[in-house]
């Protein structure tokens, strides 16, 4: 009983989403470069499944809802500004007024071409291609193939080109993770491009990664390393998926320029370096080398993927599968002495959730699904506000403690961002061609999603049904 519940489990929430960290997938012809890892689980297409009733559905229908009320123009308002052309509406508050202005247009991309194909509203459609084309435009009026919307991000980016480098973790050249801002666009721009066909979009995503290689590639591994001590999102996973999209190797060579020593050089060792670091920009650095290895076989990024998620997992995670504690790693094996107001950052779930997928299509295990089931209830779907839609930074675990939810239009942290995302791909199939399971196995699932019992996990299921 135990195997069939962990295998029913893994087909679930394996089918439950697959986006942005582009897992395999068979017959996807928008993936020019095959994977040289062998490649044992396949995740579906968006397109190819529809939600039954259930808590999912519901989630994604409030998130829907959610992003239909948001304005693209006033997302848009700060890439307007710094290329110099007239804005066509007021800007958000929060982050988005702030020095991490732009990051929430790139999962706002995401999120709304991901929504376009799992529910078939060509609304969601129109909307990511006019922010694609207003962002060409943006583009054109800069003419260097950058595309941003960061305070001072020409000063700071001339600097780093030039070899001018100041940084003190969450700052470069006096900008804030400005990096981290790039992935954001870069990656909803990919989106756009493999999930709405949107080919001006990967225009536009090549050139920015054409800009990124004008800034960085003739820095010496001294300035070089010396950048990567600010925050810089998942700059190695972007890159390496523009590579896995175009063939062209420059941007897979790009990619490894995003390698730190501190971080991953100690985790390609297999030594814990997460005491004492900032969670969530540690976790994007392990899907990356994820997607690296898929398309290598590179063994060392074998290592850093597998090693950060065993030792993240089984050392560093609370019991809902979230981790950090006021977005801090602390000493392992030690959480019930980190208890607050502030613990399990939503984003880093998020993440964990890419990573999971990643590792599980190469090395199909129970322990993979586990867990991803475990963050996936107990985190992700509670870091929704059930009545409005609204996201949660922390799921608080310190007794007495509560959820604060983020505002409509005036929050924009970077939980926010994912958060818009996480609902948009939530989708549950009827049959699921899985090389390792018994017949029984698979007729187990195939009865579960028969719709017989909508709504319900698989587990209450079994349950009700004695066995």
């Amino acid at each position: 009983m135990k195997k069939i519940t962990a295998i029913c489990g893994v087909l679930f929430l394996w089918a439950a989403g697959w986006a942005q960290s582009y897992v395999p997938e068979k017959n996807n012809k928008a993936i020019m470069v095959p994977n040289v890892a062998p490649v044992k689980a396949y995740a579906f297409n968006l397109s190819n499944v529809r939600l039954l009733n259930s808590p999912f559905k519901k989630a994604m229908q409030l998130d829907s809802a959610y992003l239909m009320l948001l304005k693209p123009d006033r997302l848009l308002y700060r890439f307007y500004k710094n290329a110099g052309l007239p804005v066509k509406d007021s800007i958000y508050g929060g982050w988005e007024s702030e020095g991490l202005s732009g990051h929430t247009m790139g999962h706002y991309l995401s999120a709304i071409s991901m929504m376009y194909v799992a529910t078939g509203n060509n609304e969601f459609k129109k909307r990511s291609d006019y922010i694609v084309n207003e962002l060409e435009r943006c583009e054109q009026a800069r003419k260097t193939g950058y595309i941003g919307a960061i305070p001072n991000e020409d000063s700071i980016f001339d600097k780093v080109a030039k070899g001018e480098i100041k940084s003190g973790g969450f700052d470069l050249n006096g900008g804030w993770s400005p990096w981290y801002t790039v992935h954001k666009v870069m990656a909803g721009l990919c989106d756009a491009y493999l999930y709405t066909n949107n080919k001006r979009a990967l225009q536009l995503v090549t050139r920015m990664a054409d800009w990124t290689y004008n800034t960085v590639n003739h820095l010496p591994d001294s300035l070089r390393l010396k950048m990567l001590n600010c925050e810089y999102g998942g700059m190695n996973d972007v890159l390496a998926n523009i590579y896995a999209i175009t063939g062209n190797k420059k941007y897979l060579n790009l990619s490894y320029k995003f390698y730190d020593e501190f971080v991953m050089g100690q985790l390609a060792k297999q030594k814990d370096p997460l005491p004492g670091k900032h969670s969530n920009t540690n976790v994007p650095k392990a899907i990356g080398s994820a997607r690296q290895y898929e398309l290598t076989g590179n063994k060392s990024d074998s290592t850093i993927a597998a090693f950060f998620w065993h030792t993240m997992v089984n050392h560093h995670s609370y019991v809902i599968g979230g981790n950090s504690n006021y977005e801090y790693c602390g000493k392992p094996d030690s959480l019930s002495e980190r208890l607050s107001d502030a613990t399990c950052e939503t984003c880093n779930t998020y993440n964990m959730l890419k990573l999971t997928r990643h590792l599980f299509a190469y090395k199909p295990s129970a322990e993979y699904m586990d867990y991803y089931e475990r963050a996936l209830y107990n985190h992700i779907l509670a870091s929704q506000n059930p009545e409005n839609g609204m996201m949660t930074y922390f799921v608080p675990l310190r007794m007495g403690t509560q959820k604060q939810f983020s505002d409509s239009f005036h929050t924009f942290t970077c939980c926010v961002g994912s958060g818009i995302e996480n609902h948009s791909k939530w989708q549950l199939v009827r049959k699921f061609v899985y090389p390792f399971c018994t017949k029984m196995e698979r007729s187990w699932f195939d009865y579960f999603t028969a719709n017989k019992f909508p709504g319900q996990r698989y587990d209450t299921f079994l349950n009700t049904n004695g066995n």
